[in-house]
């Protein structure tokens, strides 16, 4: 297992094969910020720390409470595997909504302070605020409640309110990197549909985002133009064809970027409190077929029944017709005279009585001839 020289010279060779440099910084105390605040139960004077970086001091916060810093001595950018530092996910969060990247004014309503002091005091004290909820989540350190020997006490209200507000509210954030990368680079999608998600990592801040041949767009499919690191976004095309999408970040040493000592002897270990660096880019593209027209259904032809309905009568009459017919529905064949609308049963029923009749006169007349040849 390699061990923590060993893992920054490997990346230090990955860095020069890519054709990166790592950035180096020399730690520096911001003059005119003293201030004595109660920490671990004891009175310390402390000063805000910068790292100046190409000649521009960048504000730096300490990770590493228990260990001195060596001002003036030379810093290079590592990770946070190798300082080896834990909760490093929610000091970035701090450092995203803490001092200097969040705007002043949302910091102090957001914290509860109303404060009449200068600006320049007030960068100071939003300075402590976050830094000592870094030492929260860094070393466990406590800070006290006001006594005498400490700065002005509504001074020291408001770096407690600061601080009680960043560590109530901080949750995990990612790791930033010096380079900028989106995966995958390549994406494939149905027009009306999204291609995606594209994931990115990359420095702190505003990641911005520019997409030709399409849009951009959120999970929920709304445009969107920029992102954070570790975050997602879709793409989306009216037409068949090719986005392109082209992301960019401003600085690429950016806040929350670990910075250990390159001496031989310990030295405190710092975080980039503010972002500089050269720009960076990455490029992603997705491609958009038509959608595939779906097959319409055939009608298939109506099959006339061999087999007419029992509701139908037929128009015909054939040998295998009832006795009796059924009531006609047709005219009369009587030169157009009213339908028949009678049964044939009653004729046949009153030729039965007059039948039945003859028979009887037939009978009572053989009775009485016999009568006659008898008497």
């Amino acid at each position: 297992m390699l061990g923590q020289r060993g893992r920054r010279w490997a990346r230090v060779a990955l860095a020069a094969v890519a054709g990166g440099a790592l950035a180096l910084g020399v730690a520096k105390a911001v003059d005119g910020t003293d201030v004595t605040l109660k920490l671990n139960g004891k009175q310390r004077t402390t000063s805000a720390l910068a790292l100046r970086i190409d000649g521009k001091l960048v504000p730096a916060f300490c990770i590493d409470y228990h260990t001195s810093v060596k001002l003036d001595g030379k810093y290079e950018e590592g990770t946070w595997d190798e300082s080896q530092v834990k909760n490093l996910g929610k000091v970035q969060w701090v450092l995203t909504h803490g001092y200097p990247n969040a705007n002043s004014t949302a910091l102090l309503a957001a914290a509860g302070v109303t404060t009449k002091v200068g600006q320049k005091r007030l960068d100071t004290l939003l300075y402590f605020g976050t830094q000592t909820a870094v030492w929260h989540f860094s070393d466990g350190v406590k800070l006290g409640a006001w006594e005498k020997g400490l700065l002005a006490r509504d001074q020291y209200d408001v770096i407690q309110k600061v601080r009680d507000y960043l560590v109530k509210n901080a949750t995990d954030q990612p790791e930033p990197r010096a380079e900028l990368s989106v995966d995958p680079a390549n994406a494939t999608a149905t027009v009306g549909g999204k291609a995606g998600p594209f994931t990115v990592k990359g420095p702190a801040g505003a990641i911005t985002i520019a997409a030709t041949g399409g849009t951009a767009v959120d999970a929920e499919g709304k445009p969107v133009t920029t992102t954070t690191n570790g975050g997602q976004f879709w793409l989306s095309a009216d037409g068949a064809g090719t986005v392109n999408v082209t992301l960019t970040a401003q600085d690429s040493v950016s806040f929350g970027r670990v910075f250990l000592f390159t001496g031989k002897t310990a030295a405190q270990k710092l975080i980039l409190g503010g972002s500089t660096g050269a720009t960076v880019t990455a490029r992603a593209q997705a491609g958009f077929t038509a959608p595939t027209p779906s097959a319409s259904p055939s009608t298939p032809a109506a099959t006339p029944s061999a087999t007419p309905s029992p509701a139908t009568p037929s128009a015909t009459p054939t040998d295998s017709s009832p006795a009796s017919p059924a009531p006609s529905t047709s005219p009369a064949s009587n030169g157009g005279g009213l339908p028949l609308t009678g049964s044939p049963i009653a004729t046949a029923a009153t030729v039965g009585v007059l039948l039945l009749a003859a028979g009887a006169v037939t009978v009572l007349m053989v009775r009485r001839r016999k009568v006659r040849f008898t008497a």
